[in-house]
């Protein structure tokens, strides 16, 4: 009877200290560069008229904010986390990125950093289900993670801010964006 009780509490509390969306669980906090950062939303990225589902995203920040902009400015570190629920060929990765950021960044923006920008989307590769992208943003610039593995980082505090735009400035998906805001719950 005991084990059943403890059985039933560890499921209640792992509830309790984690959100859920589209069958996708994340930690409501992790520890990233000895700094403690906390669950700001999670949304699906959904793309074409379909509106097939291809990742859910979690964004983790200093201090939980539904502005935009105080999302860009907040101090470093910040942390997105891709979850992919379907698989997704790198080209179409790649294109999907070069889209965002000629939607998101301003021209001379983009051509200040385009070597940034195509180092990074030449970082992408095919994903399949469950398979994670894991964006460290920091003063420095952005580590990225595919697959558990470290693909490298990408220099450059400008280009750190101007990869997180690509959620918020004239977004692509507007309920990935709203749920990364935490406006709304997961879409």
């Amino acid at each position: 009877m005991r084990f059943a009780l403890l059985i039933i509490s560890l499921l209640l509390s792992q509830k309790l200290w984690s959100a859920t969306c589209n069958d996708v669980t994340m930690p409501d906090s992790v520890n990233i560069k000895s700094k403690d950062l906390v669950l700001n939303g999670m949304g699906t990225r959904k793309a074409t008229w379909l509106k097939v589902k291809v990742y859910v995203g979690g964004l983790y920040l200093s201090k939980k904010t539904t502005d935009a902009d105080d999302i860009l400015s907040q101090p470093y570190p910040k942390y997105l986390r891709m979850h992919f629920v379907r698989d997704v060929d790198g080209k179409k990765l790649k294109e999907g990125w070069v889209e965002g950021f000629e939607a998101a960044v301003e021209f001379n923006t983009r051509n200040m950093l385009q070597a940034q920008i195509d180092q990074f989307v030449g970082m992408m590769e095919d994903v399949n289900k469950n398979d994670e992208i894991v964006l460290t943003f920091t003063d420095k610039g952005v580590e990225v993670d595919i697959k558990n593995k470290q693909k490298g980082s990408i220099e450059g505090e400008k280009f750190s801010k101007a990869l997180l735009s690509v959620w918020f400035v004239k977004a692509r998906d507007e309920g990935l964006r709203d749920g990364l805001q935490g406006v709304e719950k997961c879409n």
